[in-house]
């Protein structure tokens, strides 16, 4: 054979069986795939929670998008912090002292203490609360009030807390957190502004509004908004060193209270702005604390607006959202307050991504909002276990088929899981074993949770790469436990 064909022959040869090869090991992975669907279904159809909880502990689950990192934490891991910083506990209030004086006690002794043990866990979290019948408070009371026991610890154990988290979520199958972290600390005092502010919301007017804006602005020095800027972004340099790998990531979020005065609001998400725009591991803005607080009802349609400015300002205009919207049911707070918070959220505000999103079925324009939100790829995230403690709903009452049907982007995800004691797994078992979603379905949620996340463009590729093969892995798995011989005696 003349030799100028030789070798483009070869080359041939060799292109046929990597091709070969390719399709050999698509036709693998389809057919694991299937495989896999196929003993889904099985302990689907029978409920079997034991092997939904065994099969979804092993699932590869993407991103854990609507996640708190205070609450996250479990209260043993808090305890372990206290202790370390031989910090006490005063036996009768069960709050954290750094007073060595009686009646506080060492962490140990506490622990040795089994009855104040346990009634420690039940204040810290929601252990036990259905276990009692009276003298409780509301819920949605106690679940807010753990953070008042725990929150101090948080900031100045931000890198053990980042590797704590992390290990958790390799363990279960997590690559990628999306935690809200905290607030960004601006000092200006704008608080003469807060009844113009009121005034400006009690009329509605934008156009008066926005010239407020303007001048509270200008009050802001820009020399503080630096200098705390840099402040976090050097806090959060130094705890992040380690938590990036081939394997996982982490990334921030920063928010205002929604239960803080208006002049404070309005600082904080100013702050948070500029910090999002500055520092690229900061990839959201969101507000936090109870949607159905006294200011927050009364201040929701001044918060929005307050991001819409910030929004139309060139220099932010694309900075990601995430709000917390429609955490409220009836009876909560009035009929009519149910009917406009997503819409708000999502049309003023601007968010690309609603948490809970509760009331969505007495928005006063539920079946143009559902359209809007599926056709511009507004993703919901969905918090099951907390929609269930905090407000009651759990079943065919939660509204995540009617989220599905309409096509709106679903995210799955823990919101609180040490408050909850729970994970991103049991959050799955819940979902399936609940509203019978198919494989390629759940499958589909874990894939939005890395397309939906904040991550910038080419970390999201490459996760979604990495899920990819890690659903190879995890299906493999799979058929290979099925095909494994029982032993008997």
């Amino acid at each position: 054979m003349n030799k100028l064909y030789t070798i483009p022959f070869k080359i041939i040869c060799v292109s046929i069986v990597f091709q070969l090869l390719a399709m050999s090991c698509c036709e693998q992975g389809s057919s694991n795939a299937q495989k896999t669907n196929e003993y889904y279904n099985s302990i689907l159809k029978t409920n079997d929670i034991a092997k939904l909880n065994f099969f979804f502990a092993r699932m590869p689950k993407g991103g854990d998008l609507h996640h708190h990192y205070s609450g996250a934490h479990y209260v043993e891991t808090y305890l372990d912090w206290a202790k370390a910083k031989n910090l006490n506990i005063n036996p009768t209030t069960l709050k954290v002292e750094s007073s060595k004086k009686n009646p506080s006690i060492t962490v140990d002794s506490l622990r040795a203490n089994a009855v104040l043990y346990r009634s420690l866990l039940s204040l810290w979290s929601d252990l036990d609360f259905y276990n009692h019948i009276s003298l409780q408070v509301p819920p949605d009371q106690q679940f807010f009030n753990t953070f008042g026991y725990f929150s101090g610890l948080c900031p100045g154990n931000y890198p053990e807390g980042f590797q704590v988290l992390k290990k958790r979520a390799l363990t279960e199958n997590v690559q990628y957190i999306e935690t809200m972290l905290s607030g960004i600390k601006i000092p200006a005092k704008l608080s003469g502004f807060d009844s113009l502010l009121l005034k400006c919301q009690g009329a509605k007017s934008e156009k008066e509004l926005d010239q407020v804006f303007t001048k509270m602005l200008q009050s802001i020095v820009e020399d503080s908004v630096k200098a705390a800027i840099s402040f976090y972004t050097s806090t959060l340099d130094k705890a992040k060193k380690g938590i990036d790998d081939k394997n996982f990531c982490m990334r921030y979020q920063t928010y205002a209270s929604r239960n803080s005065s208006p002049s404070s609001v309005f600082v904080s998400v100013y702050g948070a702005f500029r910090l999002c725009a500055a520092n690229k591991y900061v990839v959201g803005i969101n507000l936090v604390s109870g949607e159905n607080g006294i200011v927050s009802m009364r201040d929701y349609w001044l918060h929005m607006q307050i991001f819409r400015y910030f929004r139309s300002r060139k220099e932010f205009a694309n900075l990601p959202i995430a709000l917390h919207a429609g955490e409220l049911v009836m009876g909560m707070v009035r009929p009519e307050d149910l009917s406009y918070h997503i819409n708000d959220a999502v049309t003023i505000a601007g968010a690309s991504r609603i948490g809970h999103g509760i009331d969505i079925p007495y928005e006063k324009n539920a079946i143009g909002l559902l359209k809007y939100m599926a056709n511009n790829k507004k993703a919901v995230e969905i918090n099951l276990t907390s929609n269930e403690f905090i407000l009651g709903v759990k079943g065919n009452q939660h509204p995540v088929r009617l989220y599905y049907d309409a096509g709106v982007p679903i995210v799955i995800s823990t919101d609180d899981a040490g408050v909850s004691r729970n994970n991103l797994t049991q959050e799955y078992m819940l979902l399936a074993s609940r509203y019978g979603f198919s494989y390629e379905q759940i499958k589909s949620f874990v894939f939005n949770s890395i397309t939906y996340s904040f991550m910038p463009a080419k970390l999201k590729e490459t996760n979604l790469e990495l899920l990819k093969t890690n659903f190879n892995t995890f299906e493999k798995s799979i058929v290979e436990f099925q095909a494994a011989p029982v032993k008997t005696k």
